[in-house]
């Protein structure tokens, strides 16, 4: 007689691939850092933006779509974890819309705060509300804190997410709401990128042939819509273009490498040839980016752009991702290298948390500014390079570490 499927074993969880959440925890500290070098005075060039009509990248142009090919990587882990422990596809499949909701709700309310807020609330006010509403509602405790169920977090969460969505005000936006989607914001492109890849993964599985040409598909749709030849695709492409486009194209490049990663995994075999497969990948995808860069004479859409989101810049960046992976991976996960900066494993399990602590220290900070004359201590120290240059990788860490002692008490943003 078969077993009844609510008492079958459930299938072990495969242990935790570490190369991917110390890659992961490297970006976000690359990104706490270089994202208060930008308001360093003197600040060397390498360190920040390029312009967007700039052909050319830096190290902090790579951050984003890094963490977007992270995020495409941990795809078949994570889902493919759920099918194989016999989640339903669709139970699955509504995991990830929710997920995606949460990530463009975070990213709109964090966009809106960079378009300046005006009302009753301040803005460091404002800030403050938001965040801890949005780890209410997305980060209690299961087992909730002391005597307070996880259920009246989330509702008191909701209940200021309400009130700060209600008091924003913005001089240029009219009616009773003023928030607006703008560009989503990072939190809101990763959402929608990722809702496009996983969905499409729960169709496809492990089938390398579809993501790869997945990948392609989603190049041209970009380069389509950067052409402007389709009436219809330019007027979608607020919501199109992250979700078929250059930001869900690096997720779909993680995620085929994810795919070979969880098969090297399943079969074995040599180490060193999977290496040397996927630095080939990482070539491949480099030699297009370069190819594709050499036809900017021909349109802006051929430049390496970080702004505009360009195909040569998504494939460059795939392919320097792939490449810092491999050399993460065999030092950590081949040769057990152990000795990395706790703050790599700190931020690479919990990066959501330490996305929205990094506003909620500066509001905190500006809210001090009384306390010293009226003067932002904080920002008073980017005035001078070297002392801005410190302060900005003393508040990564310190970003880290309070994002550590919070995951101690139970405040984790799974989603």
């Amino acid at each position: 007689m078969a077993a009844s499927p609510s008492l079958a074993p459930e299938a072990p969880r495969a242990p935790r691939v570490l190369s991917i959440d110390l890659l992961r925890g490297a970006d976000v500290l690359l990104m706490l850092f270089v994202n208060e070098v930008a308001g360093v005075s003197g600040a060397p060039a390498f360190l920040l933006h390029r312009p967007s009509d700039f052909d050319g990248m830096t190290i902090t142009d790579l951050v984003f779509p890094a963490f977007l090919f992270i995020v495409g990587i941990a795809i078949p882990f994570a889902l493919g974890g759920r099918l194989r422990r016999g989640q339903p596809p669709g139970q699955v499949w509504r995991h990830v819309v929710l997920r995606s909701l949460a990530l463009v709700v975070m990213g709109v309310l964090m966009v809106n705060a960079e378009h300046g807020v005006s009302g009753v609330l301040s803005a460091p006010v404002w800030n403050v509300l938001a965040t801890i509403g949005l780890l209410l509602v997305w980060g209690a405790p299961d087992e909730g804190w002391g005597r307070v169920r996880k259920s009246w977090l989330q509702g008191a969460g909701l209940a200021l997410l309400f009130v700060v969505a209600v008091a924003y005000r913005n001089p240029e936006v009219g009616g009773w709401i003023h928030l607006r989607p703008y560009w989503w914001g990072i939190l809101g492109l990763i959402g929608w990128a990722y809702l496009g890849v996983a969905s499409l993964y729960l169709l496809s599985r492990d089938r390398p042939a579809v993501l790869a040409g997945a990948i392609a598909l989603f190049y041209c749709v970009a380069l389509a819509a950067a052409a402007g030849s389709w009436a219809w695709l330019s007027a979608l492409r607020v919501v199109v273009g992250p979700v078929v486009g250059t930001h869900g194209a690096l997720v779909l490049a993680g995620a085929l490498l994810g795919v070979l990663l969880r098969r090297h995994r399943q079969e074995g075999g040599s180490t060193g040839r999977f290496a040397a497969r996927v630095l080939g990948y990482a070539v491949a995808l480099g030699v297009a980016g370069l190819l594709l860069r050499s036809l900017s004479g021909v349109h802006p859409a051929f430049i390496i752009s970080k702004n505009h989101a360009t195909a040569p810049w998504g494939l460059v960046s795939s392919a320097l991702t792939a490449a810092a992976w491999v050399a993460v991976f065999l030092l950590a996960d081949v040769l057990g290298w152990r000795r990395w900066p706790r703050s790599f494993a700190i931020a690479g399990e919990n990066p959501l948390v330490a996305y929205l602590m990094a506003p909620f220290l500066l509001s905190l900070f500006a809210l001090s500014a009384p306390l010293f004359g009226g003067t932002n201590v904080y920002e008073a120290l980017g005035a001078t390079t070297g002392i801005g240059l410190v302060r900005s990788a003393v508040f990564a860490w310190l970003v880290v570490r309070l994002t550590g002692w919070m995951r101690s008490k139970g405040v984790r943003v799974q989603l």
